[in-house]
């Protein structure tokens, strides 16, 4: 018996409602969970902007977009401009509205500021002797010195970002007999989430081993789940040590701190972020004349043209023509 099947158009609508939900859903999976925290962050910053001078954030004249843009100039690194300037456009397009950022004042502002401000944003590299150095103003018989010289070892040794370190689980950690391998589920450029092994082997030199630093850290704070790098209580008076470690994770700005306070106490001059670490490994890397194919194995670039840019300025003295010129027989 043949029955016809009527569809109203309110069940049509409905449907088609629920298949653009899921489709956003899958939109947003794209993404790393990282990279979704950080444009909302970026978003919510530029909301507290336009608030905070009684403008219109969605949608935003493209004016209002160039000035928010001016503000963060030599303030915030280029790439964090341009991030924000992407969570801005991805706002507009999900609520239907042209993307501010694509107008010719905006793109003017902020080819304006990478002249201006590009090079002077770039970091300084941790390479191996300047992390040595470094190293030596740490206390290593506390529980905090173990935990940063850990984690400002095996941030040098796995090239590793600092959203990346600040994530570690020991569920993630695997020691065996050539040393430590780490699995991060999840990274800036594995979008897809498939996965990278990093191989952190022993060295020889004890007091550089990150494997072992690792070990050390994990064994004298009895953790044994849960996150790696751990946060510390806050001494409650002039006789509390404040040495407790606690259950919370430290964060990427965590990281920053930490090879901060290490940099200054050793006197070292340069323009220090949680990234010296990842440029160090590159930078000596290149220095050493390893092959690119390996470094990237370690990095997870996956731009070669990125990971080339270290090797340019960590050989940038290397075969000078003024050199040949003036010292030439």
């Amino acid at each position: 018996m043949l029955i016809d099947v009527c569809v109203s158009g309110a069940d049509l609508d409905r449907t088609a409602d629920a298949e653009i939900d899921r489709a956003k859903r899958y939109g947003r999976a794209a993404k790393a969970d990282r990279t979704i925290a950080e444009y909302a962050r970026d978003w919510r910053d530029f909301e507290r902007y336009c608030r905070a001078r009684g403008l219109s954030a969605l949608p935003a004249d493209p004016l209002t977009v160039a000035r928010y843009a001016a503000t963060l100039a030599g303030v915030r690194a280029i790439a964090t401009i341009r991030r924000r300037m992407i969570a801005i456009s991805q706002a507009h397009q999900e609520r239907g509205f042209e993307p501010p950022t694509a107008h010719k004042v905006v793109r003017e502002v902020l080819a304006g500021i990478a002249h201006t401000h590009g090079s002077a944003q770039q970091k300084s590299a941790l390479t191996l002797d300047l992390l040595r150095a470094a190293l030596l103003t740490i206390d290593e018989t506390t529980l905090k010195g173990k935990r940063d010289r850990a984690l400002l070892l095996l941030g040098f040794a796995g090239a590793f970002r600092r959203g990346e370190l600040a994530a570690l689980d020991v569920e993630h950690l695997a020691f065996d007999g050539r040393g430590l391998t780490i699995t991060l589920p999840h990274s800036k450029t594995d979008q897809e989430g498939a996965g990278r092994e990093v191989a952190i082997p022993y060295v020889r030199a004890a007091g550089m081993c990150a494997a072992r630093a690792v070990r050390s850290w994990l064994d004298a704070a009895a953790i044994g789940d849960g996150p790696v790098f751990r946060t510390f209580s806050l001494p409650r008076g002039r006789h509390t040590a404040g040495d407790s470690v606690q259950a919370q994770r430290i964060d990427g700005r965590d990281v920053a701190r930490i090879l901060q306070r290490s940099t200054a106490r050793a006197q070292l001059e340069g323009n220090f972020s949680a990234h010296s670490l990842r440029a160090g490994f590159i930078t000596s890397a290149a220095q050493k004349k390893i092959p690119e194919a390996d470094v990237q194995r370690v990095s997870g670039h996956r731009s070669v043209a990125t990971l080339r840019s270290y090797i340019r300025r960590a050989t940038i003295f290397e075969d000078s023509p003024l050199t040949a010129i003036i010292d030439a027989p």
